[in-house]
């Protein structure tokens, strides 16, 4: 098996290709990871992972469609991480998350077809729902983007089920809850609050304090993501998280 991870410098790509390195059953033959080196990803994170010479990490953008179809061709499978994904940042300038979220990846299905991939994983985000009140969110959920980072989000989702009717491709959405872990970039929030503690600082406060997060640990995040691959079927949303604020339904994209 041939993969092809876009983002895979980043917080949960690097994980990702470590753990599909540490799963490998005797069919994985090479893994190409693609990322732009943005201020998120890091090559640092790769330094164990590169020492397997089945990988490779080639410097490119998802936005250069030519450049992601050449480095594409010969590949099984895409798992898709590459994107913009700090919330805060959105606030403050929305347009590089649509394009790297929303065009970014209709490359990546673009060059998938081009390329005759197999399968494409696309790694979303919980995001995409919104806040709850009161209950749980699983994948029939409606979208409620509350930022521009999670509007950007639903809107690749929406792209990517319009590939999978339009030209039946086998595409499977994964939707996590919060991660949090190993290469984790430091302006997260519980890099933050470990910081903080650590320096003496006053601990920052979102809101009310009232709020509750749904966390899950980036390892078991990627061990999900391999379940997918391995178990899961063309055309289906898969929510990850810790807790029954996640009640997992099967649910197509039709």
């Amino acid at each position: 098996m041939r993969y092809f991870v876009t983002g895979g410098s980043g917080f949960i790509g690097a994980n990702f290709v470590e753990q599909l390195l540490i799963s490998d059953d005797g069919t994985l033959e090479q893994v190409t990871i693609f990322d732009k080196l943005t201020y998120a990803g890091n090559p640092k994170n790769l330094q164990h992972s590169l020492s397997d010479p089945r990988v490779s990490l080639i410097v490119g953008d998802i936005c250069d469609h030519e450049s992601l179809t050449r480095q594409m061709m010969n590949h099984d499978l895409v798992v898709h991480f590459a994107a913009e994904s700090h919330v805060d940042r959105s606030i403050n300038s929305a347009a590089p998350f649509f394009e790297t979220n929303v065009l970014g990846t209709l490359n990546v299905l673009e060059s998938a077809r081009d390329t005759g991939v197999k399968t494409v994983i696309h790694v979303s985000t919980d995001e995409v729902y919104g806040s709850l009140q009161v209950g749980s969110a699983d994948e029939s959920f409606p979208l409620l983007p509350n930022s521009p980072y999670a509007a950007s989000k639903a809107a690749s989702d929406l792209v990517v089920r319009s590939y999978y009717k339009t030209h039946k491709m086998d595409i499977r959405i994964t939707r996590c809850a919060n991660n949090y872990g190993k290469y984790q970039f430091p302006e997260k929030f519980i890099p933050v609050v470990i910081s903080a503690a650590l320096n003496r600082d006053e601990i920052p406060v979102y809101g009310d304090g009232k709020n509750i997060r749904e966390w899950i640990h980036v390892v078991e995040h990627c061990k999900a993501i391999l379940a997918v691959i391995k178990k899961g079927a063309p055309g289906e949303i898969y929510n990850i998280g810790r807790s029954p604020f996640f009640n997992h339904s099967k649910n197509r994209f039709d």
